[in-house]
């Protein structure tokens, strides 16, 4: 199933290769003015420079989710376009906002733990210290894992909310732990790609298209014991009947919709 995942997440990427860069733009644009708003907050007034960064993070938050409903287009096989994302931008600014500040705010207070922690230790030697440390750093990386669902789940699901997509992240992620590290090893991988040429591509389009695209197939899961539920009452709680998920039979439109990637297509994407 992963290996499609990356056969699918590459031709989605590549045949949409000109439109992402221009999409990248709005978020290297949000960065950017966020660098020098944060240098000169740190220059003229230093005690603002944590609530500045978090209403940076707030605001780079709202163009993603503006990037998920092309994310969400693309997945499904549909056409992307510029007027979807500024219609994203109206409807989900809120919820963006809230996901950024929330993302932020957690994560400098669950830096300033360890930091605190790790002082603790070097100081005094104490395991406490040590043993808070190790566990602030797995909850900061089991959550880093878990929120890259958070913006998938709220386009793919039509009545998730803040509170819902947040909850299902977290579910999604002990339910899939293995998968789930696969994909963010992949989109870190494809964020040091974007280094490269400054984010333009596949840059954060590129992320948040490769997390839908992810996760859009592994519903396929959900649907499948859904259905086997209701044939056989009580299969979702069996564990062993859960893990044997006919991936072949799941993913066979989709691997039809998809075709083999031609040479031509690969060298010409925009055809």
């Amino acid at each position: 199933m992963f290996t499609f995942f990356l056969k699918k997440n590459f031709s989605d990427g590549w045949e949409n290769f000109f439109f992402l860069i221009l999409q990248n733009v709005f978020p290297l644009a949000i960065a950017v003015i966020s660098y020098f708003a944060l240098k000169l907050t740190s220059q003229t007034v230093p005690l603002l420079q944590y609530p500045m960064l978090i209403v940076c993070a707030g605001l780079f938050s709202i163009v993603l989710f503006s990037c998920g409903m092309n994310a969400a287009k693309i997945a499904n096989y549909e056409a992307a376009t510029l007027s979807a994302f500024f219609t994203a931008l109206k409807h989900v600014w809120k919820i963006g906002f809230a996901f950024g500040v929330f993302y932020m705010t957690a994560l400098l207070l669950l830096r300033f733990g360890i930091s605190y922690y790790l002082t603790i230790f070097f100081e005094t030697g104490s395991a406490v210290g040590i043993l808070f440390t190790a566990v602030l750093s797995w909850f900061t990386l089991i959550s880093a894992i878990a929120l890259q669902w958070f913006i998938p789940l709220y386009f793919l699901q039509d009545e998730n909310n803040f509170s819902k997509c947040l909850k299902k992240s977290f579910i999604i992620f002990f339910d899939n732990a293995g998968f789930s590290v696969l994909v963010f090893l992949y989109n870190i991988l494809l964020f040091l790609l974007s280094l490269i040429v400054f984010t333009l591509i596949p840059g954060m389009s590129g992320l948040v298209l490769s997390c839908t695209n992810a996760l859009r197939l592994r519903l396929y899961k959900y649907d499948w014991i859904e259905q086997m539920n209701e044939k056989e009452p009580g299969f979702e709680n069996d564990r062993d009947k859960r893990s044997e998920v006919p991936w072949d039979e799941l993913l066979a439109e989709d691997r039809e919709t998809l075709g083999p990637m031609k040479l031509g297509n690969i060298i010409f994407p925009w055809k």
